[in-house]
């Protein structure tokens, strides 16, 4: 999947950044998996890439970089 503007600057594709949007919700992977109609594993493979891709080690590190980051877009 290609990346989309708004999830260019971390540098995420377009399915990781459906994934990070619930994430930053505090949906559990399970709730996300429900929502995009994955399993729970493929939500946390998703934000594994993430964490991996934008340097972060937790779900709320990555959740507040991606907040400081919606004002460079």
């Amino acid at each position: 999947m290609r990346a989309s503007a708004g999830s260019s600057v971390l540098n995420i594709t377009d399915r990781e950044s459906a994934v990070l949007n619930f994430l930053v919700q505090g949906l559990t992977n399970k709730e996300i998996g429900r929502e995009l109609g994955i399993s729970d594993h493929t939500v946390r493979d998703h934000i594994s890439s993430m964490l991996k891709k934008t340097n972060t080690s937790s779900r709320v590190e990555l959740a507040v970089k991606n907040s400081t980051t919606k004002g460079t877009r």
